[in-house]
């Protein structure tokens, strides 16, 4: 009776693990867009401006890495207010809200590279999205940051010209 309810209880563990490890597995990426943050960066200023009239490889490059950068900049950002915040809830709330934006983010642009065609006018069109809504999440967490914690730190950081 004993080894039943082992095996009953390994079996469950064995469940639990395989359903976190499912729920944490990202999937097959592309090394392409891999964040692998090796410097720090503190402003959109760091972040190239590609141009439209680049060949495909080199605008690939620079999205590339103007992608790396905005992602960059919104963990930064994103760290800097859940430091901010006392409230332990209002942290986890924080940190949630960053991994389904995140996740949002990450599907609505690989649906812009796959409509476009997937290859690498598919992948230049999902790095596109990606850095632009990087940009437009840096503006919004610009605002939360003013609204909630009164701080004029972040702004000349995530300033984005028009």
């Amino acid at each position: 009776m004993q080894s039943i309810t082992l095996m009953a209880l390994a079996g469950f563990l064995l469940v639990i693990a395989f359903y976190v490890s499912q729920q944490t597995q990202t999937g097959e990426r592309k090394p392409s867009i891999t964040v692998t943050p090796h410097e720090s960066h503190n402003s959109v200023r760091e972040i190239p401006n590609c141009s439209e009239d680049l060949p495909i490889h080199e605008a690939l490059i620079c999205y590339n890495e103007a992608s790396q950068i905005s992602e960059a900049l919104v963990s930064l950002v994103e760290d800097k207010l859940v430091q901010l915040e006392s409230d332990p809830a209002r942290r986890v709330v924080l940190i949630e809200s960053q991994i389904a934006w995140e996740e949002a983010r990450n599907t609505e642009c690989n649906l812009v590279g796959k409509m476009n065609g997937g290859g690498n006018e598919g992948l230049l069109q999902e790095l596109i999205c990606r850095t632009e809504l990087n940009l437009a999440h840096l503006k919004r967490l610009e605002h939360y940051h003013e609204d909630w914690y009164a701080e004029g730190e972040i702004k000349n950081m995530v300033e984005v010209d028009n």
